[in-house]
This record gives structure tokens, sequence and C-alpha cells, in this order.
């Protein structure tokens, strides 16, 4: 079963900048390891279990699933991961509905520490990739590949809303209420021109908009990647920053 948002993913250029990027937003974040396809990261973790995972490349990686994501569609928000307690029974699940993946695959990264992070997943392809989450499962413990340190000084405690956006309303609509077995809520945003559908999981909510016309269209058309904006919950001031201030993401504390 799906219980939550394991993680999102932002993809940049360079690691180190990103970190004081974020670092001067008030979030706390901790360096996370190297893996053996040409990736690192940096991590920032939060109370509900959640976390970002900033993602750079240490040496080419054209192959890569996040490679052209960056280099090819300008980077920032690109993914985000599903955790689950049954990695194949929801890959089947999402299987049957059709969604192009990847096999489920054994992964792992060493952290600073020298302790070896192992867990399965999948990932998620062509059409569907960035609309339909990747999913994972932990071998190891899942609190040792999460960061400890989960208080910052924005009072950022977790993961509100990811928004995401498609022409095809219908699809993830479809999907995500036949895995889920749930069925969504209706949505209908004026300022953005845009309407859609959101479902709630575990403490985190997933919506899916659409627009013919507005900011949505045009970064459709610009063929960026779909993961429109994150909203985090805080126990300090509310604010939000502009992709300018955030490596590319659309950010709101709330």
């Amino acid at each position: 079963m799906i219980t939550g948002i394991d993680h999102i993913v932002i993809a940049v250029h360079d690691l180190d900048d990103a970190i004081k990027t974020y670092r001067n937003l008030g979030f706390t974040v901790v360096e996370g390891g190297r893996h053996p396809v040409g990736s690192y990261n940096a991590l920032i973790g939060f109370q509900d279990g959640s976390y970002v995972e900033i993602i750079a490349f240490y040496e080419e990686s054209p192959n890569h699933p996040w490679w052209d994501l960056l280099h090819k569609r300008g980077g920032g928000l690109v993914d985000f991961c599903m955790q689950t307690n049954d990695i194949r029974a929801d890959y089947q699940a999402f299987k049957d509905q059709g969604v192009e993946m990847t096999d489920i695959v054994d992964l792992g990264r060493a952290r600073p520490d020298g302790y070896y992070l192992e867990w399965i997943n999948n990932k998620t392809l062509g059409k569907y990739q960035g609309i339909i989450p990747f999913i994972i499962e932990d071998k190891t413990p899942r609190e040792e590949r999460l960061p400890k340190e989960t208080t910052h000084e924005n009072g950022v405690t977790g993961i509100e809303a990811l928004t995401l956006i498609t022409r095809d309303i219908t699809l993830p609509k479809q999907i995500m209420g036949s895995v889920l077995d749930q069925t969504p809520k209706i949505l209908q945003y004026g300022d953005l021109q845009a309407n859609g559908y959101s479902f709630e999981v575990g403490s985190h909510t997933l919506e899916y908009l659409t627009s013919e016309d507005g900011p949505i269209d045009t970064l459709l058309k610009n063929n960026a990647p779909v993961p429109f904006s994150v909203e985090f919950k805080t126990d300090g001031e509310s604010k939000e920053f502009s992709p300018e201030e955030t490596e590319g993401v659309r950010l709101s504390l709330v």
C-alpha cells in the first residue's frame, strides 16, 4: 500500500551552490552521498517522514533518467517518489493501469559516514514520468536513509502538497484513482486558469492540474518538467518564493 510521499527530487547543475541556496532559505541541508550511476545528492528531512533530494551529477551520465530533465529541459522540480510497504503489489497495480516503467531494481548509496543504504525501486518512463510516481521500499532500515536533522530555521515540518501539470488530466485521474482506491476532489484555480483533481495520501496532497492558458500552458508548451510546485507546512512565517530564488522550484511555506 502507498503510504505517502517519500521524497521529491530537485535536479541542479551545481550541488554546492544549491546547498547554499536552500540553507539561505532556512532549510537544514545535509550531504547525502554518491550513487554508482554518476549522481550525488544532498537531503532536507522533515518531521512528517518525507524529504527533499537535491541531485546533481559528478560525471557524465546521459543514460540517467534525470540527466535530460536537467540538461535539456531546465531542471528544478523533476520527479517524486512515494513510499510503499508492498512494492510488488503497488508496482503491479500501476502496471495493470498501463504505466510504462522500468523493472524493480536493487539500488543503494554510501552515506558520508560509510554506512551503505539499500532499497528497491523502479522509475516511471515516457509520458508517465513526473506525473505518476516511482515507488520505493527499503531493505536497510528506512530511518537510516532519512536525514536525522528535521528541524529548520524556517519552521518547515513537512510536505503539504505537490502540484503536477499535464495536458491529459484524465490520465492521472484514472491511474491514481485506481491505485489509491480513491475518488479525487475536483479543483478549480482561477489565478492559474487551471482545473484538475487532488488525492490525499497519508498526510500529503497530490494535485493534478491542466490549463489551456496562463503559466501552466506556457510551461507545457516549453516542455518543462511536469512537477509544477510544492507547498511545505511550516510553524513559522508563510512565504512564497520564485523559481529564481530556489534553483528553479516554485516553492511556498504555508
